[in-house]
């Protein structure tokens, strides 16, 4: 059943500000199964379903996902997230897509949430089905959720990507712009346009695997152009852009470039030399990644201004990257972070959007600052936008207490209770819901918003038997 509506929801098309098919899809589900569908101003779905067994009269549930994905590919694949379904294949235990973002998360919760309605588990409380849209790219649908349909207060976000572990609490997240003016010029006659672009990559989720030590490919690219004009490779700048999305880890990046003529037959050994010194850099965390080179000999594009393109790669290669502190009161789990996450060159403009993350509220206010110092630095401004509340723990939490206790039985082992470096919808619900008492838990989902995403299939079934045996202890609890 979970695998069911898992393939129905990769049928359709849901990138963040896409759902329109998909909510299309449960509503339509709603009405089979004779459920009551409600649809708040913004887009949220909230379902209604009676109790069952021994919870038809126990108080209240909400099981909570979002009906978004990531939507992101590798350079060589022609898939269009708006229209195309999500191309599956199962590799051993793993479910994974075609060169593109599995959509696992949050596909795999709601999967399980409307299983759940559709009478998967004899026992359970009566539930609302609680989907929101936009989690990926800005939160809105937690951020403008319409309260007056939701009247439980024991809430299951079914948001979290590690199997046995308990999460009672969330980042916080805000994201800087800053915007790069840029003046432009005739290419000088006998120069040469080359394409330098950096792929292969691992990326990953900005939160998740923030703390791997994977390359950023911005970065990376930024560092090897500047080695290039120090070793006498003088280039002027058209275009660089990288990254998809401000909350995955840039895996390919992009530089055209004007060279000198005689200057271009040195580039390719350059670039063979850096590729081994950056490699060195992220020898433990990446794979096989390569930079490559080629020529553009008819191009004649205009260039940008020297002193305009020092001003965008002094930036990129200096902002604030990866982890900045870790958490003193959760042993490995890390506290602050931020994300170089999506570099677009225009002809008047670069934009570049950074995603900075922390579980303490002082240094989330801290981060975006330092971002705005270091583009003040290089005579640009940096403007904060989508900025939402982490998730504080409750560690007397009646849900963690429960959920803690049946874990236990299940695994016979205690499960791990932790925070998440990654902005959960709970933070936000629970400003609306304040008397809501949450805990998240999750299949194991590896390389989240990367291509390279994968669920293990083993993982959704023990995974929906947790979820199961909660409802059940939710009847009487």
């Amino acid at each position: 059943m979970v695998w069911n509506h898992f393939g129905e929801l990769a049928a359709r098309p849901r990138p963040s500000g896409l759902e329109e098919d998909v909510r299309t899809y449960i509503i339509a589900w709603a009405e089979d199964n004779g459920l009551k569908c409600y649809r708040d101003t913004i887009g949220n779905l909230v379902v209604k379903v009676p109790g069952r067994g021994a919870g038809e009269t126990a108080p209240t549930g909400i099981l909570q996902g979002h009906l978004d994905m990531v939507a992101e590919k590798n350079s060589d694949s022609d898939h269009c997230f708006e229209t195309d379904p999500i191309a599956l294949r199962i590799k051993g235990d793993r479910l994974l897509a075609t060169g593109t973002t599995l959509g696992a998360d949050n596909g795999i919760g709601v999967a399980i949430s409307l299983s759940a309605g559709e009478g998967l588990f004899p026992d359970h409380p009566p539930l609302e089905l609680l989907f929101t849209i936009d989690e990926e790219t800005g939160m809105s649908g937690a951020r403008e959720l319409d309260a007056r349909y939701l009247s439980g207060q024991r809430l299951i976000n079914l948001d979290a990507e590690e199997e046995g572990i308990l999460y009672v609490g969330c980042a916080g997240g805000v994201d800087s712009v800053v915007r790069v003016p840029l003046k432009r010029q005739p290419a000088t006659a006998g120069d040469l346009t080359v394409e330098v672009s950096l792929r292969g990559l691992k990326g990953g989720h900005s939160g998740l695997d923030i703390h791997r030590n994977r390359g950023n490919a911005m970065r990376l690219l930024s560092r090897a152009l500047l080695r290039l004009e120090r070793d006498g490779a003088a280039w002027q700048l058209i275009d660089f852009n990288g990254g998809s999305k401000r909350n995955a880890i840039p895996r390919e990046a992009t530089a055209r470039l004007r060279v000198r003529g005689e200057m271009a037959s040195r580039v390719p050994g350059l670039l063979t030399h850096y590729l081994a010194e950056l490699k060195a850099l992220h020898a433990d965390a990446e794979g096989d990644w390569s930079l490559g080179f080629d020529v553009e000999t008819q191009d004649q594009s205009p260039v940008i201004c020297d002193a305009d393109a020092r001003r965008l790669l002094g930036f990129i290669y200096t902002a604030p990257n990866g982890v900045l502190t870790m958490s003193s009161a959760i042993p490995g789990l890390v506290e602050s972070s931020c994300n170089l996450g999506v570099l677009r060159t225009e002809e008047t403009h670069a934009e570049i959007i950074l995603c900075s993350r922390s579980s303490n509220p002082a240094a989330l206010a801290m981060i975006p600052d330092q971002i705005a110092a270091q583009a003040h630095a290089f005579g640009l401004v940096a403007r904060q936008q989508a900025a939402y509340p982490g998730w504080q723990p409750d560690m007397a939490s009646d849900m963690l207490k429960i959920t803690r206790r049946v874990f236990a039985a299940l695994a016979d082992q205690e499960p791990v209770v932790t925070a998440i470096h990654a902005g959960l919808e709970c933070g936000l619900l629970k400003e609306t819901l304040p008397d809501c008492d949450m805990i998240s838990f999750g299949p194991t989902i590896h390389h989240a918003h990367s291509p390279d995403e994968e669920v293990s299939i083993a993982s959704v079934g023990v995974v929906t038997k947790q979820v199961g045996a909660l409802l059940h202890a939710l009847c009487t609890a």
